[in-house]
C-alpha cells in the first residue's frame, strides 16, 4: 500500500511539471473587458485593463474611453451667452458656438433700427461710388460737382457787406493770421496732454475759404497761413500728434471743399481732414469712392443772412453731401440733461446744421460696431460737425464735446465712457476766438 501511495505522488508530480514546463502562447491582447491568458492552459496573462477615460466632457463632446471607444460621460448642456441681437449671434460662452442667429434690423420710419437705433440707408437713396466722379442724385445740375472747374472767380472786384467779403456769387470770411502762431491754443492742447498722460492726443488746425479762394486785390493768405500751423505745432509738447489738414486740401485746392454761400467747409473738405487725421495715428483712412453717397441741393447758407439777405448768394446755391460710414452705429445726443437718438448723417437737410451730427449738441456719444477697444474724444466747434462721422469707421466709440456748450465735466466724461484718444479740432480763425472757451472746456 505505501509503494502505491508513493508511485501515484511521483506520477501527480510528473504531470504537473509537464503541465507548467512549457512556454506559455499568449491569446489576445487584454481588453477592458477581457484579460489576455494563454491558449494552451488558459492561464491568466495579462489582467483586463479597464477603461482609460479620454478629455472630459464638453459641450462639443461627450468623454469616451481611449481604448475602446465606449461613451462614459454624455456631453453637457451649453451655457449661454448674451441674447442675440440685430447683428450679433447668441454664442454658447464654453465653445463659442452659435446658439441663435443674429436678429436682423427692424427698420422704422425714420429709415432707422427700432432695436438698436442705427441708420439704414435705404437703397433708394444709395449712390455707390458717388464721390468725386460718381452718380449723383436726379436734381443735381452739375456733373462732377466737386471738382468743377472755375468753381471760385477770384477776378471779380469784391466788397464788404458786414463782415463777409462778397465775391460775385460767393462769399469769405476773410482772415490773415498770425505768422508767429497760437501760443494759448498750443499752451492749452498741452495742458490737457500733460493732464491726462494716458491719452493718445491729436490736435488739428484746419484753414478756411479764403486760403485758397482770396478775391483779387487781397493778400494772399496762404503763406501767412501754413506759417501760423506750422508755428502753433511747433509749441505742442513732444507725443502729441499733428495732421497737416492744409497739406492735404492743398492737393486738391480746386475742389468743393468749401460752401460759398455758408462759412463752414463742405463733407468733401472735412474727408480731406480725415485723412490728414488717419496718417497722424497709422491708420488706413477708406478711400473717397467706397463711401455710399447722398447729394441734396439748394442750400443757400449763413452768408445769406450775415449780409442781411444779398441776393448774390441766391445766384447759385449750394449743396451738401452725406457720405455714410461703412459700419453700423447708434447716436444719442445730449442737452441739457435731456438724451435724444438721433443720426450722424440726416439726408433729409440740405443744410450743414441739418445733415451733419443733428447740429451742435453739448454731448453726443455715437456707438459703433467695431470691437478694437478705442474709444475717442473730439473737441470741437461746428467745423468738426463734417468731420466726426468719418471716425465712425475707425472707433469703437466716439464722445463728442462742443466746446461752446454746458456739459458733464471732461474728467467724468473720460472715466465714465474709458476715452483712450483725443483730438482737438478747430478752424484756425475759431482757434483764436474760441481758445478760452476751449482751455476751460478741456480742462473742466
Amino acid at each position: 500500500m505505501k509503494k502505491a501511495l508513493s508511485f501515484a505522488v511521483i506520477l501527480v508530480m510528473i504531470l504537473t511539471f509537464a503541465a507548467c514546463s512549457h512556454t506559455h502562447v499568449p491569446g489576445p491582447a487584454a481588453t477592458c473587458y477581457d484579460p489576455q491568458i494563454c491558449t494552451e492552459c488558459e492561464e491568466v496573462l495579462v489582467e483586463a485593463t479597464g477603461h482609460r477615460p479620454g478629455p472630459a466632457a464638453t459641450c462639443e463632446a461627450a468623454q469616451t474611453c481611449e481604448f475602446c471607444g465606449l461613451e462614459l460621460a454624455p456631453k453637457l448642456e451649453h451655457t449661454p451667452g448674451a441674447e442675440a441681437t440685430c447683428t450679433e449671434p447668441q454664442l454658447c460662452t464654453v465653445c463659442n458656438a452659435e446658439l441663435a442667429p443674429a436678429t436682423g434690423h427692424s427698420i422704422n420710419e425714420k429709415n432707422a433700427c427700432a432695436n438698436c437705433g442705427i441708420q439704414i440707408v435705404p437703397e433708394n437713396q444709395k449712390y455707390v461710388k458717388a464721390g468725386r466722379n460718381g452718380a449723383l442724385s436726379d436734381n443735381m445740375d452739375a456733373e462732377t460737382p466737386e471738382t468743377e472747374a472755375g468753381h471760385y472767380n477770384n477776378t471779380i472786384d469784391a466788397y464788404y457787406n458786414g463782415a463777409v467779403l462778397v465775391c460775385g456769387d460767393y462769399g469769405l470770411e476773410y482772415f490773415l493770421p498770425s505768422a508767429e502762431g497760437n501760443a494759448p491754443w498750443a499752451n492749452t492742447v498741452n495742458k490737457f496732454a500733460e493732464k491726462y498722460p494716458h491719452l493718445n492726443v491729436t490736435a488739428l488746425l484746419v484753414p478756411k475759404s479764403c486760403v485758397f479762394n482770396f478775391p483779387a486785390g487781397y493778400t494772399d493768405p496762404y503763406e501767412r497761413t501754413e506759417a501760423h500751423i506750422s508755428a502753433t505745432y511747433g509749441m505742442l509738447n513732444e507725443g502729441i500728434r499733428t495732421g497737416d489738414v492744409l497739406g492735404i486740401m492743398t492737393e486738391h485746392s480746386d475742389e468743393y471743399m468749401f460752401y460759398r454761400t455758408d462759412h463752414h467747409w463742405t463733407s468733401l473738405g472735412a474727408y480731406y481732414a480725415s485723412v490728414a487725421y488717419c496718417n497722424a495715428n497709422d491708420i488706413v483712412p477708406y478711400e473717397l469712392d467706397t463711401y455710399e453717397t447722398v447729394y441734396r441741393t439748394g442750400f443757400v447758407g449763413t452768408f445769406y443772412n450775415f449780409t442781411g439777405g444779398d441776393s448774390n448768394f441766391k445766384t447759385k446755391p449750394d449743396y451738401s453731401v452725406a457720405r455714410y460710414p461703412h459700419i453700423g452705429y447708434s447716436m444719442i445726443a445730449g442737452n441739457h440733461g435731456a438724451w435724444y437718438n438721433t443720426t450722424a448723417l440726416n439726408y433729409n437737410y440740405n443744410n450743414y446744421a441739418g445733415m451733419y451730427i443733428s447740429g451742435d449738441n453739448p454731448l453726443t456719444v455715437i456707438t459703433t460696431e467695431n470691437k478694437n477697444g478705442k474709444v475717442l474724444m473730439i473737441f470741437k466747434e461746428s467745423y468738426g460737425n463734417a468731420f466726426v462721422p468719418y471716425m465712425i469707421d475707425y472707433y469703437e466709440k466716439i464722445v463728442v464735446v462742443d466746446i461752446r456748450k454746458e456739459s458733464k465735466g471732461v474728467g467724468a466724461l473720460i472715466e465714465e465712457y474709458g476715452v483712450t484718444d483725443a483730438l482737438i479740432i478747430n478752424n484756425y480763425q475759431a482757434a483764436i476766438s474760441l481758445q478760452p472757451e476751449l482751455h476751460s472746456k478741456v480742462m473742466s
